[in-house]
């Protein structure tokens, strides 16, 4: 990645909001997997038609498969615990695969954390999944947070929460040396980030010109959901294996032969809908209905109204959809729901 100038003019910084950020004459930019991190890239051969074609394994639209996703927030958190032993070496399975190439040595233990709290002292904004205390080959200790993101300043919080389990290992008192362990952080997001179609995004503190790693204290990755394909087979990585099974589990009749190892098989038994009780099953059904229609209900409405929804913050955003949602439910009409947002009927 070439410096045009000495604005750091980055994308990606200046979504961070740190477009300006310099250490000496060299910038420094988060940058998303850079070619010199050759660990980080694999040459994918083409699919043939076969290989394509997995319909067989999947439920029709509409039906829901033996298996809840692994995005539901109970599932993920049964099926990762590393307070039991086949959901240790499940989490120890999936961070090792995520991380490869970005942490120097292999992870072989792995513990909970208490939940972090946000700079007001709350945990309600926390959209974390799993906080962990990891421990490598050569007993070096790092710091992980896997979540599930929403969408608004879906940067900036990464930004946050990875400063937050910074400061965290700060110590009281003159004689701490700031000998802060690395903090990695693992995002899965159910919308599209970055205009590209990788959905795998690796990034850390790099220097702008070598494109060497300047330190190691804070490390992104990035899953793009919507950008996986429905295509695997059992020579590609284990990412993009991983990648496929959060993406689509919940559609799945049963695993395609690419997953059906003991690592991606010993997922299933937490993830089976048969054994949710009633009340559990009732409640994942209304929940996984709900989140769809109201993504459709937000669909339609940014569609609908590209130039007002570019004029204004998130926070106006997500609030107006909730004012849309609330009318829709009450049978209010387009017109009058429009005339609400202070939108025109005529405008599109």
């Amino acid at each position: 990645m070439d410096v045009q100038n000495k604005k750091c003019a980055d994308p990606i910084l200046e979504k961070l909001g740190l477009g300006r950020f310099y250490h000496g004459d060299k910038p420094l930019v988060w940058i998303a997997d850079s070619p010199k991190l050759n660990k980080l890239h694999e040459n994918v051969a083409p699919y043939n038609a076969e290989e394509c074609d997995l319909s067989r394994y999947f439920v029709k639209e509409g039906e829901f498969g033996p298996y809840a996703s692994l995005l539901y927030d109970k599932t993920f958190k049964k099926t990762f615990s590393p307070d039991t032993h086949r959901g240790k070496r499940n989490l120890l399975n999936l961070l090792n695969d995520m991380l490869e190439g970005q942490i120097p040595q292999k992870i072989m233990d792995v513990a909970s954390l208490q939940p972090e709290l946000n700079d007001s002292g709350s945990k309600v904004s926390k959209s974390s999944i799993l906080d962990l205390h990891c421990r490598d080959e050569r007993d070096n200790l790092i710091e992980i947070e896997v979540q599930i993101q929403r969408e608004t300043n879906f940067l900036k919080r990464l930004v946050f929460y990875s400063s937050q389990m910074i400061v965290q290992q700060g110590e009281p008192g003159p004689d701490w040396d700031y000998d802060v362990k690395p903090v990695y952080v693992i995002s899965f997001a159910r919308f599209r980030v970055f205009d590209d179609n990788r959905p795998l995004h690796r990034a850390g503190i790099l220097d702008y010109v070598t494109a060497e790693r300047l330190i190691d204290s804070a490390n992104f990755t990035i899953i793009e959901l919507p950008k996986v394909t429905r295509m695997i087979r059992k020579s590609d990585s284990e990412v993009a294996k991983w990648l496929f099974i959060f993406r689509y589990l919940d559609r799945l009749k049963e695993l395609p032969p690419a997953l059906k190892t003991e690592k991606f098989e010993g997922l299933l038994p937490f993830a089976e809908l048969a054994r949710f009780n009633k009340k559990e099953l009732k409640r994942y059904r209304y929940i996984m209905h709900l989140k769809w229609d109201r993504y459709a209900q937000q669909l339609a409405f940014v569609e609908d109204n590209p130039d007002f929804v570019k004029q204004i913050e998130d926070k106006a955003v997500e609030k107006a959809l909730n004012l849309v949602e609330r009318m829709q439910k009450k049978g209010a009409s387009m017109a009058k729901i429009r005339a609400s947002l202070g939108l025109s009927n005529n405008s599109r």
